[in-house]
């Protein structure tokens, strides 16, 4: 399991995103290219595992993971990112099958806007802790 397995189940059981984006919208990895907006990917950035003497057992991993808007208008990508803010929250304990030590809010990207089709995008991204 992984931190991306974590965050896109936050954002798919939170009733205000989905009744926004919904649940089949907020996808894993990159979006296909034929995808309706307003949509979210999930993706992680980077990852590390924490060193062990020895490794056995559970593993304490590191992921930055990155949640992208892709919105018509500059409003709703602004609209979208606050709902994804919320619905993120600071956890600890199982989420979806990840045992998950910590979620943490780590910053959000530039505004970007892409012509032919117009698409507003802005990305927030988390650092989650949890044990593989």
């Amino acid at each position: 399991m992984s931190g991306v397995a974590a965050i896109r189940y936050m954002l798919v059981n939170n009733a205000l995103l989905i009744a926004a984006v919904p649940a089949a919208r907020i996808m894993s990895g990159a979006l296909p290219i034929t995808t309706t907006i307003p949509a979210i990917s999930v993706r992680q950035i980077s990852g590390v595992e924490m060193p062990m003497i020895k490794r056995t057992g559970t593993q304490l991993v590191t992921e930055r993971v990155q949640v992208s808007v892709h919105a018509a208008s500059y409003l709703s990508q602004k609209t979208i990112i606050e709902l994804i803010r919320s619905a993120v929250t600071s956890t600890r304990g199982t989420v979806n099958s990840v045992s998950v030590d910590s979620v943490d809010h780590d910053g959000d990207g530039p505004d970007l806007y892409y012509d032919e089709p117009d698409i507003f995008e802005q990305s927030i991204d988390f650092i989650v802790r949890f044990y593989r």
